[in-house]
């Protein structure tokens, strides 16, 4: 078992199937797609990215430029990719992200969305930790508590998903009765139901009861939530001033709504009071975030939402992933600390 110094990074989403996008993209598909963005230049190489699970990333060089680009496939479709570009267009003041050269939805050159975006130098925040020691961990942690301060700076009217405008076109109430409602649907046996034991349903549905009017009673205005907030989303620098995030990639879930969706993603293979999570949050904190006394079991509230939801869309050809979730499922409703 890991000590409280130590953190969860490297069992992030570790060796989890992953469908979609993941065969990639042939050499005439990409050359294609860079002769529409530069007309006037060839592709010298495409290197596939270690970065965006959902999506394809590669990394592009071209014959007459030393700088090289981002070529983003974007799994979510035409809607959400120009949302993404919309997200990045607003927050790019205050919060770490690639600036868009182009995106194209328009089908003609691939039936996916797909754009060129800046190349942001850095390691991903899990392949920092898996090798960092604890003065890096807690530079790492300040870091991202502080560039999750930032986002959650930006407030909306309503809880809900974005229209390519960032106006809220599905918007919902997630109270203790939305929450139950999901929390019993995802138990169904075609759904999550078919992959939990019956005393760790019983056990999930009895936390869920006993904590859920927690979310009926936040009064705070919804804020722009990342939604998939984690080591693989964030890349980091180091230079004479310490660890910084250089970009928070891969936007495509997000919404309007709790801050305690990223908080919990954020810390999902984290030990509660690791070093990790005490620089994270107090960073957040000084950066402005607000949390309330509660925060740990919010953030388990709504990372149950989370976990259901990816288990609720799993396959039997997903052993791993399916294994993993079941494991955070259990972890996640023994009841924290407070």
């Amino acid at each position: 078992m890991k000590n409280s110094l130590q953190t969860g990074a490297d069992g992030m989403k570790e060796n989890w199937e992953h469908s979609g996008l993941a065969a990639g993209l042939t050499q005439p598909e990409i050359e294609q797609m860079i002769a529409a963005a530069f007309p006037d230049q060839k592709l010298l190489q495409a290197e596939r990215t270690g970065t965006g699970l959902s999506s394809g990333t590669y990394k592009i060089h071209l014959e007459h430029t030393d700088t090289p680009y981002l070529l983003r496939i974007s799994a979510g479709g035409a809607a959400t990719a120009q949302m993404e570009q919309a997200i990045a267009a607003k927050v790019e003041a205050s919060v770490p992200v690639a600036r868009y050269i182009r995106l194209d939805t328009s089908g003609t050159v691939s039936p996916h969305a797909w754009s060129i975006l800046e190349w942001k130098e850095g390691i991903l925040l899990r392949d920092m930790l898996q090798s960092a020691g604890e003065q890096q961990i807690a530079e790492a942690a300040a870091a991202v508590g502080t560039a999750l301060a930032r986002i959650h700076e930006y407030s909306f009217e309503e809880h809900g998903f974005f229209a390519p405008d960032l106006s809220i076109a599905d918007p919902f109430v997630m109270g203790a009765d939305g929450f139950l409602s999901f929390i019993e649907e995802s138990l169904q046996p075609d759904q999550s139901g078919q992959w939990l034991d019956k005393p760790v349903q019983e056990a999930l549905w009895d936390f869920c009861l006993l904590h859920s009017p927690l979310l009926s009673g936040l009064t705070e205005l919804p804020l722009l939530v990342h939604s998939d907030f984690n080591g693989l989303n964030l890349l980091l620098t180091t230079d004479s001033a310490g660890i910084k995030v250089s970009a928070v990639l891969d936007w495509e879930f997000t919404f309007s709504g709790s801050r305690y969706v990223d908080i919990g993603n954020m810390l999902r293979y984290e030990q509660e009071q690791s070093l990790y999570e005490q620089h994270f949050i107090q960073a957040y904190r000084q950066a402005g975030g607000q949390l309330d006394d509660q925060w740990r079991l919010l953030s388990r509230l709504q990372e149950l939402i989370a976990l259901l939801d990816m288990l609720n869309r799993s396959t039997a050809e997903m052993p791993v992933r399916i294994a993993d979730l079941q494991r955070l499922i259990a972890r996640t409703i023994i009841l924290p600390t407070l």
